[in-house]
This record gives C-alpha cells, sequence and structure tokens, in this order.
C-alpha cells in the first residue's frame, strides 16, 4: 500500500490563468496529500479538505497564501505558525488521515535569498539570505516537537540540495541538519529538463518512497509555473524484528 502525494509550487495560478491546467496535472496522480505553495487560498476548496499558512507573509495581500496543504481527509491539530521566530506566513501543518494511517504533514516554504531584502511598511529591511536563514534556525525546534509522530514534510526549501545548490555553504549544512535523526529528503536527485528540484519531501524514518517524479511546468512551448513538480509515493518501512 502507498500514500500518493505531490508538491508544486503554482505562481499564484488562479482558475482563470494556469491553475486548470497544473491541476489536471497533479490529478493524474490521484494525491490523497497535496502541498501548494504560492497560491490561493481558496485554489483547491471544492474538493477535500484544506488548510493554509498565516496570510501575511511579509507583502499582506490577504487571498494568497505561500503554503497550501490540501487532504481527502479532514485536518487536526492544525498549527499555522510552528514558532514565533519563523519569518512569518511560510509554514502550516496538521495531521490527516491516509492509506498509510494517520500522518502528520508540515507545509513549508523557506524564504527565497531575496526575501524582504526590500523595506516595506516601514520594517527592517533583510539582508539577502536573512529570512531563509531564519526559518533554517527555527525548523529544528519545530521538527523535534513530532519526533514521535509519522512524518512528513514538504514544499518550496528554496535550495537545490548537493554541489549545484547557489546557497552559502553554512545554508546548505543548516538545511540537512534542520532534519532530526533518520529524517531524509528523498527529492535531492530529482530534476527535470536539466533543472535540479528545489521542490522537496523529506520523510520519517519509519517512511520510504516508492517511486520519486517530476511533474512538468511546460504547455505548448509555454511554462505553467517556474517550478515544476514533483510526485512521489510513499509507503511504510518494514519494521526491523
Amino acid at each position: 500500500m502507498a500514500l500518493s502525494i505531490v508538491t508544486w509550487n503554482v505562481q499564484w495560478a488562479t482558475p482563470r490563468s494556469r491553475a486548470p491546467h497544473l491541476l489536471d496535472r497533479i490529478d493524474r496522480h490521484a494525491p490523497e496529500v497535496i502541498c501548494l505553495t504560492e497560491t490561493h487560498h481558496d485554489l483547491l476548496s471544492q474538493r477535500g479538505h484544506s488548510i493554509c499558512s498565516q496570510p501575511d507573509y511579509g507583502y499582506r495581500i490577504t487571498d494568497r497564501r505561500k503554503v497550501l496543504l490540501w487532504s481527502r481527509q479532514p485536518w487536526a491539530e492544525v498549527d499555522d505558525l510552528g514558532i514565533d521566530t519563523l519569518p512569518p506566513g511560510r509554514f502550516v501543518s496538521g495531521v490527516t488521515q491516509t492509506s498509510l494511517g494517520e500522518v502528520t504533514v508540515v507545509g513549508i516554504c523557506i524564504p527565497w535569498f531575496g526575501s524582504r531584502t526590500e523595506a516595506r511598511r516601514g520594517d527592517t529591511r533583510k539582508r539577502r539570505w536573512e529570512d531563509h536563514g531564519r526559518f533554517l534556525d527555527g525548523l529544528p525546534q519545530v521538527l523535534e516537537r513530532l519526533s514521535d509522530e509519522r512524518v512528513i514534510v514538504i514544499g518550496d526549501f528554496n535550495q537545490i540540495i548537493g554541489p549545484a545548490s547557489r546557497a552559502p555553504a553554512e545554508l546548505r549544512r543548516a538545511l540537512q541538519e534542520a532534519f532530526p535523526p533518520g529524517m531524509r529528503i528523498v527529492t535531492s536527485d530529482l530534476a527535470f529538463e536539466g533543472r535540479a528540484s528545489i521542490d522537496h519531501i523529506a520523510l520519517s524514518a519509519d517512511l520510504a518512497t516508492t517511486s520519486v517524479s517530476p511533474l512538468s511546468n511546460l504547455r505548448e512551448g509555454k511554462k505553467l509555473s517556474d517550478h515544476f513538480g514533483v510526485a512521489a509515493h510513499v509507503s511504510a518501512r518494514a519494521q526491523a524484528t
């Protein structure tokens, strides 16, 4: 038995623009759990159950959300804060029932290197990579609280995993060290059309992937999003006896 999951940064697609084509490609994988980043809070409202990150992610555009989690089944224990030191509006988690039983899903959109580098509303202007680093500083504290649970961390990590990454060395280390022992980023080697993924999935030690594949962001020579999507089938890892 496997759990089908999808994550995609849809670059603010709306039902009147690119969203129908993106959702059609997602639906082909019949996912039980979806994470959309850079999306609208009601994009999946006609199907299943959605939870979202807080609306203020530094720009106060209230109909947009940096992170949306969707499940076929209702959500419980919803948290849209994580901890108060995380940069705002880029985190949501919840517990949902799946074909593998109860799973805690953590949806994230780690800030890109230029996050809030232009001062707005009187806020202090951030340095390049500052918000990214702050998020990675706080993420281990959130995940540590979930160490006894079956966990999927999913979303836009805004880093390539490996030597091609342009992130500073200390932030590449911080990303790897953000996850507790046994939790693995299973999309590290994923690429599409020569481009490595920055949308990722990390699994707790009791989960394993049976497949990981890209979702094409190309249609008739144009891009549906500036990211390609990621689909995975996840199974429960056999217990040692």
